[in-house]
């Protein structure tokens, strides 16, 4: 009896303490918006749809927010266009865990208003100025770096599995349900997945604008000292592909982390998103603080110390490093003039035209089919690799060829042992008018 007792009271307990999953839809917004085909045209002509996915919607990184907490001011049907817009600085009912107060933007609002990015929208935005932003703002928005993507991504599920697999046993005990994954998942498991795994996920945020170059011909820099605006730099323009070349781009391009991403080095710190102009004493790029920022956790920590100045100093975005060719007037690029490495490539440029001039030439006036060995290891490489006789002594048989063809030749009659025997008996006959006499004349007189 006392068992039964005991196993009833446990049950009870265990039940009880089993939070109901999370209702994510309380204003009754997925009512309509959850149909297929819903769509309208807007006063521009341009076809809208507003059906939502259910489930990819509780699923993304707002999945559990309720909609009136970014879209307040609708409160009845049919909605007014105005009535839609979202501030991103508003909070919401999603309370922070470690504190118990609603979450809030409004911190990364204030330190994004301090950035060279200041200027972009964060209120007011909708649906239907999405493409008036794009064609009119050069500064980003929260909505255009940041998408309501699922809260983690397809390429890292394994490693959100094998780092959070206790999620479903220890605090599945009490919280239960795919609502309550969306939102534990959506506002507290994404500050420790995505881009802090992967740095080239980080990366593609900076690099889906500043890679444009054209896009980036575009844009007016303000002058942090006079606020003037003036074009940009070439090596603003090109500051991707420069990157790219470095030690940095290179190993997370072969997908190692020990690569430093844009916002390692731009934005290292609180929220990561004060990106300063280089020549801003606040700014991690500056020069002052060049030594910080390179000297940070997992990086070089003896960039802080006096002796490594010149390595903190090294140029992540040389103009050196890009091709000339893509370079608009290399001429007349100041930085890219000051460059040592584009000074020593005169030489190289001189040295190659003079080669073109003398081929030209030799091609035009001293151009034979005699067979052509090089000067320096031509003759070595014959003889050695294809068993060629050496120089010397070819000359030498072509000498002897040469003397054998200029002298007279001279007719033999082979001599043998009959006429060797006869020739012995051959009279010498004096020559006609000679004075002198032979001893064989006076015998035979």
């Amino acid at each position: 009896m006392l068992k039964a007792i005991l196993v009833i009271s446990s049950l009870f307990l265990l039940t009880s303490l089993q939070a109901a999953p999370r209702y994510s839809d309380p204003d009754g917004c997925m009512s309509c918006h959850a149909l297929e085909g819903l769509s309208f045209i807007d006063k521009k002509g341009v076809t809208r749809s507003i059906s939502i996915d259910r489930s990819h919607y509780y699923s993304s990184l707002h999945g559990s927010v309720p909609c009136k907490d970014c879209h307040r001011k609708i409160v009845d049907y049919p909605h007014k266009v105005e009535n839609g817009y979202a501030d991103c600085t508003e909070s919401c009912h999603v309370e922070e865990p470690s504190e118990g107060k609603p979450y809030t933007h409004k911190p990364i609002h204030k330190e994004m208003e301090k950035s060279v990015h200041g200027d972009g929208w964060f209120k007011d935005l909708a649906g239907g100025n999405r493409l008036e932003e794009i064609e009119t703002e050069q500064d980003p928005s929260c909505r255009r770096c940041h998408s309501n993507t699922l809260y983690i991504l397809e390429s890292q599920l394994e490693n959100f599995k094998d780092a959070f697999d206790h999620a479903e046993t220890e605090c599945g005990t009490c919280h239960q349900g795919k609502a309550w994954m969306g939102q534990f998942g959506g506002h507290i498991l994404r500050r420790f997945v995505g881009s802090r795994w992967v740095k080239n996920e980080s990366n593609k945020l900076c690099m889906d604008c500043h890679g444009d170059v054209e896009k980036m011909r575009d844009v007016e820099i303000e002058d942090p000292e006079t606020k003037e605006k003036h074009p940009p730099s070439e090596r603003f323009i090109h500051a991707v592909e420069s990157y790219k070349k470095t030690l940095h781009g290179r190993l997370l391009i072969a997908d190692s982390e020990y690569g430093a991403s844009c916002i390692d080095c731009h934005a290292p710190s609180d929220w990561r998103h004060n990106i300063g102009h280089y020549e801003d004493e606040k700014s991690a790029s500056h020069s002052d603080e060049l030594k910080n920022t390179c000297g940070q956790s997992d990086c070089h920590g003896y960039a802080k110390k006096p002796g490594n100045t010149g390595f903190v100093e090294t140029d992540m975005h040389d103009m050196s490093m890009i091709d000339i060719g893509k370079v608009g007037s290399p001429l007349e690029n100041e930085l890219l003039k000051s460059s040592a490495w584009f000074w020593s490539a005169w030489p190289f440029l001189l040295a190659t035209l003079i080669f073109m001039v003398g081929s030209l030439i030799w091609w035009l006036f001293y151009r034979h089919n005699k067979k052509i060995i090089a000067i320096l290891g031509g003759d070595r490489f014959e003889r050695v690799m294809i068993g060629r006789k050496s120089k010397k002594a070819r000359v030498t048989a072509r000498k002897s060829t040469v003397k054998q063809e200029s002298s007279p030749t001279v007719e033999t009659t082979p001599v043998t042992k009959s006429t060797e025997n006869t020739s012995k008996n051959v009279i010498k006959l004096k020559p006609h008018g000679s004075g002198t006499e032979s001893k064989n004349d006076k015998k035979g007189e």
